[in-house]
């Protein structure tokens, strides 16, 4: 059984030596193309609402950040000034 095993393990370690060169990006983008097929793409009212719940995300976030870079600006006057 071990002699099989180690067989087939050459066999296909020399069928990879032989395939011709870019026959890998080839068979990457067939497998590219396969898994896109099967991609259960938004409509296009999904997509709208999720487009805008990042961009009131963004929004609060940034809201929340220019808070305490105001409030930090401040402080540093006061300690630094």
């Amino acid at each position: 059984m071990g002699n099989k095993r180690g067989a087939a393990g050459k066999g296909k370690a020399q069928d990879k030596k032989k395939r011709r060169f870019g026959s890998g990006a080839i068979d990457f983008a067939r497998d590219v193309r396969g898994e896109l097929r099967r991609v259960n793409w938004p409509n296009r009212d999904q997509l709208q609402q999720s487009t805008a719940v990042v961009l009131i995300i963004v929004l609060l976030l940034t809201v929340y950040v220019a808070f305490w870079d105001y409030i930090f600006y401040h402080l540093a006057r006061l300690v630094f000034a």
